[in-house]
């Protein structure tokens, strides 16, 4: 798998759109880390459907190196325990979510 840290995005974008005080930076809270993975998702899905060094080697057996979604425990007690999961779902994901 191919580790991606997905809250700690929000942590910090959170954080300069706070400082920002702006309404409209206030709208975008909690949205920069899923905005980021799924254009990661959307490149890992581009890259290999394109590829053709790629389909070489899938003819020869070769798996895909898949997505994993780390540190997906909300940080943000505003946010739900789900948010990372329920909007991230997708093929070819591996997702670490928290125990609770």
């Amino acid at each position: 798998v191919a580790f991606f840290f997905v809250s700690r995005v929000d942590s910090a974008v959170d954080k300069l759109l706070e400082a920002n005080g702006s309404d409209e930076a206030k709208a975008l809270e909690g949205k920069a880390a899923v905005a980021n993975a799924r254009l990661a998702y959307e490149l890992f899905e581009k890259k290999f459907a394109e590829d053709p060094r790629w389909a070489d080697l899938a003819a020869k057996g070769a798996k895909v190196q898949r997505p994993l979604w780390a540190s997906t425990g909300t940080k943000n007690a505003a946010y739900s325990d789900c948010k990372y999961v329920d909007e991230l779902v997708a093929k070819h994901i591996v997702n670490t979510m928290p125990e609770k």
